[in-house]
């Protein structure tokens, strides 16, 4: 497996900056077929808007009344592509979409797109959309408010529970198939030859400071929100200074509140989300323009006011309540610009934009659900530039660390806890967990359990992760920050407790495994710290 320490000068096919799912996807995707490729992200890989994410694999019921159903079709495909691909990661969801009185949808139109939504449907395996009675929805979802309810849709789509171990494993793969990724390695300059044409990038090493130099016949621009800033240092401007619309999202977490995801319309025709994940209810999103600092971000209080005031319109809960969130999260959607649509009915479709004769491509519009095939169409792409006639593989090999052919996997994986890994000692609780954060290869997670001193040992109070995991991360998967570890190669820092009762615990394993010094230590722990309060910061 490569690390950040390897980055050095080297030449390559492709180089990508941007280590999100677009990116992560794209350098499986090249990297399967043969193609030299090379990631850089300055930061941690997922560590911006995929982390920020509703955590939901979806076809876009609203993109139908947008008559975008191209997008639909697609997003469906892929859906039931990616429940194949990583049935760990990504699991069926039940949702409702509650029709009252004054709602400005009709059970009829509910019932028309929701039939036209299962007609799109790939494969049909599910089970099939229904339009409930309100004393069967609220059979299903006591919660919800049942004054003026004139019933509700009923239908199916995916939670993925992890977004930024789905990023990881496609890194995890480009790598084992030949890629090199570098996390926290920063793009300073894109480099011309003396020609003027595009040539590869500069790059510093943030954690040596050294600067390095990765030539490439074709940079692939997949820094999602940053895009326009790229180009700009690019001085790639073919299509204009600007290329991409970028709308803030926030989410704030509840205790549970439903067992089904509630689909919700608001009073100004925006779409909520309530969605059960771990422990919590997660509400979101909100969808307004953003120009300010993408490195200064975070809910504030009147966005989570806003989000719960819809949500109480629905569910009367009292815990659906300011004082009850238990934190908050942002990001920022890198949509394509389009002239004079307000934020929601912006398509989420992506484009590949080619400038500098085709060999700067830069990406927008990108969709969690379609990353695989964002990076397929830009994969294609690549290849016609290099010449190349290898075919893409990504649809039919797993994200689980076995890169296996899809159709021998058993979906749901978490619940075959067989007696060769049961005899490991380690707790049902802890076993799920392992599955279902890596699949196919928590085998060798457990293998290392029984290796390393205390490798079975809890790290948290809270969780059920034990210290294998955290040796695992450091020396396969490329962390090397605390906030690597508690948030996007575990869930511990997304967790009730975020970490706050062990955080300090294992930044003193991971400093002796990275050799960090009291200073650096001490350091990684403000830092974390700062990230927690960030996420309660609404409420000042």
């Amino acid at each position: 497996m490569t690390s950040p320490r390897a980055l050095g000068d080297g030449d390559y096919d492709v180089v990508i900056i941007g280590g999100g799912i677009a990116g992560a996807g794209a350098a499986r995707d090249l990297a399967l077929r043969g193609v030299s490729v090379a990631l850089v992200e300055k930061g941690d890989f997922a560590s911006a808007t995929t982390a920020q994410s509703s955590k939901l694999i979806h076809g876009g019921l609203r993109y139908l009344e947008l008559f975008d159903f191209g997008l639909v079709r697609e997003s469906l495909r892929e859906r039931e592509t990616l429940g194949r691909l990583a049935p760990h990661l990504v699991r069926p969801l039940p949702f409702l979409v509650p029709i009252y009185r004054d709602s400005s949808r009709s059970l009829i139109k509910v019932r028309i797109g929701l039939a036209l939504y299962d007609w799109l449907t790939p494969g049909k395996h599910r089970e099939r959309y229904r339009v409930l009675r309100p004393v069967d929805t609220l059979s299903l979802e006591p919660a919800i408010r049942a004054e003026d309810l004139r019933g509700a849709g009923y239908y199916f789509d995916d939670l993925l529970v992890f977004p930024e171990r789905l990023c990881l494993e496609n890194v995890l793969s480009a790598c084992r198939r030949g890629g090199r990724a570098f996390n926290y390695a920063q793009v300073e300059e894109v480099v011309r030859d003396r020609r003027g044409a595009v040539a590869g990038v500069k790059v510093r090493d943030l954690l040596t400071g050294r600067a390095h130099t990765l030539g490439a016949r074709v940079v692939v621009n997949a820094t999602g929100p940053w895009v326009d800033e790229l180009r700009a240092l690019a001085g790639v401007s073919e299509r204009g200074p600007r290329i991409l619309r970028r709308t803030k999202g926030i989410h704030c977490l509840l205790p549970r509140l439903t067992d089904h995801a509630i689909y919700h319309t608001t009073s100004d025709d925006r779409m909520i989300f309530v969605i059960p994940w771990r422990e919590f209810s997660l509400i979101g999103s909100t969808d307004t323009d953003f120009e300010g600092d993408l490195d200064r971000l975070w809910a504030t209080g009147d966005e989570v006011r806003y989000l719960l005031g819809e949500v109480q319109k629905v569910l009367p809960d009292p815990r659906a309540a300011f004082e009850r969130v238990v934190y908050t999260y942002a990001g920022v959607r890198p949509l394509s610009y389009e002239e004079g649509k307000r934020e929601s009915d912006v398509s989420r479709a992506h484009k590949v934009v080619a400038e500098a004769g085709g060999r700067f491509l830069s990406i927008t519009g990108t969709k969690l659900t379609c990353f695989r095939s964002l990076a397929a169409e830009l994969a294609d792409q690549v290849a016609r530039a290099l010449g190349r006639r290898a075919p893409g593989r990504t649809d039919r090999l797993t994200l689980d660390g076995a890169d296996a052919e899809a159709g021998s996997v058993e979906a749901r994986t978490w619940l075959d806890v067989s007696a060769e890994i049961a005899s490991s000692g380690l707790s049902r609780e802890t076993l799920e967990t392992l599955v279902t954060t890596y699949g196919r290869a928590s085998g060798r997670v457990i293998d290392l359990a029984g290796k390393v001193a205390g490798g079975t040992e809890p790290l948290c109070p809270s969780n059920p992760d034990i210290v294998a995991q955290l040796h695992a991360a450091v020396q396969d998967e490329m962390a090397v920050s605390l906030q690597d570890f508690l948030l996007r190669r575990t869930g511990i820092g997304t967790s009730g407790c975020q970490g706050a009762d062990c955080a300090e615990a294992i930044g003193r394993r991971m400093g002796q495994l990275l050799g960090w010094t009291a200073r650096r230590r001490q350091a990684e722990l403000d830092a974390y710290h700062a990230y927690v309060a960030r996420s309660h910061k609404f409420k000042t």
